[in-house]
């Protein structure tokens, strides 16, 4: 394989861009006017009021320190002023309680994930895709072998879980948020509760975990405690997913309040929720332009799905479904066809001198559907580089962010796959940009 990039030119250009939408054709001067539209202040004056309220709990204005911090990645998906400039995928993690919340001698980490929420914000559908994946999934842990997704966490953090989130769906995660257990209860108090409907009488009690719930059914207005207490009962018929239905709903609550101007008035509340109960490596600005996005949400623009799969296994495992999640993640966090991808064949060579970066590659390809025709280590390589011989350049640009390839190259052939991917040491954490929506 290494022949192939030492006679690819040096001055190889990058994928050609995917054609722009064509503008629709000017109306006709005979036209009718349109109808008048209805006055659009109180719209201006929420979106104004709560990026305001933002900003301010944010500390846009230049205070320091509100979130938990720690090394922002590169990526060209935020732009100023406050505007998400291309797709921008952030997993959501929802902490369980800890052992070492209730024993002070132990230093490690070892929180599950309560809630796992793979999240994509589309400026150009002005959309945002939720895909709930259930604590149960039965996946591949790096470095432990097969387990329920949530014990990820347990064993070395977000790093850790975003690379088997990564692995499993066939999407690059470059940015985090952690929000620990008592996080959700702090901030549905800070914006003075929800209201849910509780379909029937819910009742459990676990000694051992200090869990009971005791909530009546109907219409309610829930405190953070209580509302904690709905979103984590998973004792009907349908266990986890119900469970996932009821954060759903706590969720959809929550923005309602978020979304009402007087949420502004409760702004030192939140400030201090997300001071103390939130982990992130997005920054302020960044934090910022996710809430402006989300405030101007149109109706329907919140999209959200559960990882389909189905129950089995003798610890309660839930089993992903390849063929529908393969179908659904296309069109979550691509815009595109899963037949695209499955018909696309692609060549990996594995020129880092390491097994990890190849078996998260393939994890990643095969999550995708794309056809792997053969499999080849070579010397070592200090870049990696997709070589396009044919096919559709979205696939491609895909290919180059959920591997971290960098550099792309056109070389066609006549024969062989449509896709060579050469591995090296250092593949990006970040994604190329990626192509228009389709």
């Amino acid at each position: 394989m290494m022949w192939v990039m030492a006679n690819t030119p040096d001055d190889s250009s990058s994928l050609p861009p995917l054609e722009a939408d064509v503008a629709p054709e000017a109306e006709s001067a005979s036209t009718p006017p349109a109808a008048p539209r209805p006055p659009r202040w109180p719209q201006v004056v929420r979106w104004t009021l709560l990026g305001v309220f933002i900003a301010f709990t944010l500390g846009l204005a230049g205070v320091a320190g509100y979130v938990s911090m720690h090394a922002t990645p590169a990526g060209p998906t935020f732009g100023w002023p406050l505007k998400i400039t291309g797709r921008t995928n952030i997993l959501i993690m929802g902490l369980d309680r800890t052992v070492s919340d209730q024993n002070p001698n132990v230093e490690y980490p070892v929180s599950r994930t309560d809630t796992l929420i793979a999240a994509s914000f589309d400026p150009a559908t002005h959309h945002v895709y939720l895909l709930s994946i259930p604590r149960d999934t039965r996946t591949a842990i790096p470095g432990h072998g097969f387990d329920k997704i949530n014990a990820a966490h347990a064993y070395a953090g977000a790093p850790l879980t975003t690379r088997t989130v990564e692995n499993l769906l066939g999407v690059p995660f470059p940015y985090y948020i952690e929000l620990h257990v008592r996080g959700l209860v702090h901030l549905i108090d800070a914006v003075g509760g929800v209201t849910v409907r509780i379909p029937t009488d819910l009742n459990y009690d676990d000694n051992w975990d200090g869990l009971h719930i005791h909530l009546k059914r109907g219409h309610r207005r829930l405190g953070g405690a209580e509302a904690m207490e709905f979103s984590r009962f998973r004792h009907d018929p349908l266990g986890d997913i119900g469970r996932i239905q009821r954060q759903q709903e706590v969720l959809d609550a929550l923005l309602v309040e978020l979304r009402q101007p007087r949420i502004a008035l409760r702004a030192d509340r939140v400030l201090t929720v997300l001071r103390q109960d939130t982990t992130t490596n997005l920054d302020q600005t960044q934090l910022v332009a996710l809430g402006v996005f989300g405030a101007r949400l149109p109706q329907g623009g919140l999209v959200r799905e559960t990882l389909p799969g189905r129950f089995g296994g003798y610890d309660g495992y839930w089993l992903p479904d390849p063929a529908k999640d393969r179908a659904l993640v296309i069109k979550f966090f691509y815009g595109m066809d899963a037949a695209a991808f499955s018909g696309t064949t692609i060549e990996v060579v594995n020129a880092s001198g390491s097994r990890d970066i190849a078996t998260d590659a393939l994890a990643r390809l095969n999550a995708l559907g794309l056809r792997v025709v053969r499999v080849a280590t070579a010397a070592d390589a200090s870049e990696a580089v997709l070589i396009v011989h044919r096919g559709d350049p979205a696939v491609a640009h895909v290919v180059a962010g959920i591997i971290g390839v960098r550099r792309i190259v056109r070389t066609p052939a006549q024969g062989g796959p449509d896709l060579s991917v050469v591995l090296g040491r250092n593949p990006e954490a970040a994604t190329p940009d990626p192509p228009a929506h389709r």
